[in-house]
């Protein structure tokens, strides 16, 4: 009797232990920083200009933030001056969808581990007829 209500205390116990989400997979979250969701990125391309250099392979090259809106995919230009705050708020955003990622992948695990600890629960509280 003595080791089954060891094993039920220590099951309880696991079961607590889960509910903790590790703190640096809250930071994203307690952050209240903005962010934007996009990629931003080097779009490169050829004008129509027949004796322009990037018709002999020199591209121009403008940076753009693409995302999709409505369920389409659309690209902003950004000028020269914002491009270093517009790929801080674009990290942000990757981060904190990282963390999201990890805190559900996390918990996917931890809530099959959670009903096999509260299945052994139960198991030892049930009694027989």
């Amino acid at each position: 009797m003595q080791l089954r209500s060891r094993r039920l205390s220590q099951l309880r116990q696991k079961l607590i232990r889960l509910k903790d989400v590790p703190e640096p997979l809250l930071a994203p979250f307690l952050n209240g920083s903005p962010m934007i969701k996009g990629t931003l990125y080097p779009l490169r391309r050829k004008c129509a200009k027949p004796y322009c250099r990037c018709a002999r392979g020199q591209l121009h090259e403008t940076m753009v933030l693409s995302a999709s809106v409505s369920g389409k995919t659309r690209l902003w230009t950004v000028p020269q001056e914002r491009i270093e705050e517009i790929r801080r708020l674009t990290e942000h955003y990757r981060r904190f969808r990282q963390a999201r990622a990890e805190l559900v992948k996390l918990y996917a695990r931890q809530s099959s581990q959670m009903l096999r600890i509260i299945d052994a629960i139960e198991r030892l509280r049930r009694k027989e007829p």
